[in-house]
């Protein structure tokens, strides 16, 4: 029985360690770039970040700080897009969404969304309220959860805690299961609706992926669209309010 407390704890540890590897290591490079922004170096502070990233440490902290210092410079196209980084790592802080809101006031489009289905909305929200990586984590410690519960029911000397023991067991792996069926749908619904925040100030969409093409709408910096298709230096886009056109794939970054 004490092997497998022990091995529980581990795993619970190993776990923990996991998701601590996700934020940033605190090394002087983000310490120098946080300095850099303290002291309204915005400038500088964005290329420090820029660094790090590059670096290949991404992690919401420094995605959060990045759409703050662009944001300082009214650049709203790279500060909804690293807000927008942020929110994927961490979906369910306050912090990142605010200041999201605060990005978006600066838009010059006002879309308003299609209607949309009630229960498909539902089940999109629900799904993105963690990352898929925090998803997985949970179904993790729901399967160690359940593992202790069978161990315990297995080693109980009466029929009450057998029973207690076992009830709870198989609701960890009823959660364990719908909570891998969560992280696979976020997955899904990622790959599936590819996203971008338009980084030009102002483009003209076209019909068509050509320069020639009839020209659609105009669409601005920080808008942020689905991405549907791209053909030779262009991308079909829709927009939130369901409208769909072509515009060269270097006035967006995707998601």
């Amino acid at each position: 029985m004490r092997f497998w407390m022990y091995i529980f704890f581990v795993g619970l540890m190993q776990v923990t360690m996991a998701q601590n590897s996700n934020g940033v290591d605190g090394d002087s490079a983000f310490a120098k770039a946080n300095s850099s922004y303290t002291a309204e170096n915005y400038q500088e502070a964005i290329d420090a970040y820029e660094s790090i990233l590059q670096s290949g440490q991404h992690s919401a902290e420094v995605y959060f700080n990045l759409g703050n210092s662009y944001y300082k410079l009214n650049q709203v196209g790279p500060a909804i897009y690293n807000y927008e980084k942020a929110l994927q790592m961490e979906p369910s802080n306050k912090d990142f969404k605010n200041n999201l809101k605060f990005a978006e006031q600066l838009r010059v489009d006002a879309v308003e969304d299609a209607a949309k289905n009630p229960v498909q909305e539902f089940l999109n929200n629900l799904a993105g309220s963690l990352s898929v990586d925090n998803w997985a984590y949970v179904s993790i410690m729901l399967a160690l959860v359940t593992i202790l519960m069978f161990l315990l029911y297995h080693y109980a000397m009466t029929t009450g805690k057998k029973r207690l023991f076992f009830t709870l067991a198989l609701i960890g792996l009823i959660l364990m299961t719908l909570s891998i069926v969560a992280a696979n749908y976020s997955q899904n619904l990622m790959e599936d609706n590819e996203q971008a925040i338009i980084y030009s100030q102002e483009t003209i969409t076209r019909t068509e992926p050509k320069d020639s093409g009839t020209a659609s709408f105009t669409i601005h910096e920080g808008t942020k669209v689905t991405v549907l298709e791209e053909y030779e230096g262009w991308t079909h886009i829709e927009v939130a309010n369901g409208s769909r056109a072509w515009l060269p794939s270097a006035d967006l970054k995707k998601l």
